[in-house]
């Protein structure tokens, strides 16, 4: 192995140890995520240049978040069981082939899966860092391993959402501490790794902490206070209904809208509420919202059917 390489190597071991002796393929992620997780396979053809004649490159299948635009990509890990990792992906300085031939960054696109070719060490950071990255391999859309399918990048339609629910009635969401993100039930079909980053991502936007859960979940945890909304009868012998509040946090949802069950169309159509909550008296809500996909691409827009303020 080279000098240079092996002082890479060893500069990321000791801040790995620093950060907790923790295996060099884990990552520090959010409650309910697990490390990133990647296993060798053999080297693409475009990645070889770059590896010793001892060294195979680790592969890590993900889905491009967010952040094809500027090269800058958050990556969401695809593997088995759908993967829970996130990792951030500058690839400026990083080979892009396009279905086999030399690319330039410029061919990524949100929505996109890709394969990143990588030295196998991940710095404990959340997103995750790479080390020496190889090669970023990417397909077309129409392609075997890129067919679209019926919600191509899913994960940038619900941040569109979430961006203009935020901008409406902002008092709701004006100097909060954390925002609460539900995405338990969003139509799509969601990964894992694909809610983790879009949380992440929603937070690095807005400039807030974000923590995933329901509403039971994050009432149960404590982050909302709650108050009786009577003083309770001692002859009743039940306790008064609760008034639940979030103080310095807003929660944000995406829902489905169930009211379209049974109706068939022919371009698949995802329906679905938003809300933002702070208090009963203190709510923004998108209902009955719909997204069309055409046959092989993106969605280009959305609808809202109509806006309810409480």
């Amino acid at each position: 192995m080279k000098l240079w390489k092996l002082a890479f190597v060893l500069t990321l071991c000791l801040s790995l140890t620093a950060c907790g002796n923790t295996p060099a393929e884990s990552v520090q992620s959010p409650a309910g995520t697990e490390p990133l997780t990647a296993g060798p396979l053999p080297a693409p053809a475009d990645s070889t240049l770059s590896l010793d004649p001892d060294e195979e490159p680790t592969i890590l299948t993900c889905r491009i978040v967010d952040g094809a635009e500027n090269g800058n990509l958050l990556l969401a890990e695809l593997g088995e069981g759908g993967g829970t990792g996130v990792c951030r992906l500058d690839v400026k300085d990083v080979p892009v082939t396009l279905d086999g031939e030399a690319a330039d960054a410029s061919v990524l696109e949100d929505g996109m899966t890709v394969d990143v070719a990588f030295n196998g060490m991940v710095m404990e950071t959340f997103p995750a860092q790479l080390g020496e990255v190889y090669s970023v391999s990417a397909w077309p859309i129409g392609t075997e391993k890129n067919p679209g399918g019926t919600c191509y990048d899913l994960c940038g339609l619900y941040l569109q959402v979430l961006d203009d629910l935020w901008e409406k009635d902002k008092g709701l969401n004006e100097g909060i501490a954390m925002a609460g993100l539900d995405l338990s039930r969003a139509p799509g079909e969601l990964t894992e790794s694909e809610k983790a980053a879009l949380a992440w991502r929603f937070g690095e936007t807005h400039g807030v902490e974000v923590v995933q859960g329901t509403f039971d979940e994050l009432a149960e945890q404590g982050y909302f206070t709650a108050s009786a909304l009577s003083t309770p009868q001692p002859e009743s012998g039940e306790d008064s209904p609760l008034w639940y509040q979030w103080d310095d946090g807003c929660l944000f949802s995406i829902t489905p809208n169930e009211n379209h069950e049974g109706e068939a169309y022919s371009l698949p159509v995802v329906f679905f509420n938003a809300e933002k909550w702070r208090s009963p008296l203190g709510a923004y809500c998108f209902y009955d919202c719909s997204a069309l996909w055409p046959e092989c691409g993106t969605w280009t827009g959305y609808n809202i059917d109509s806006e309810m303020i409480s």
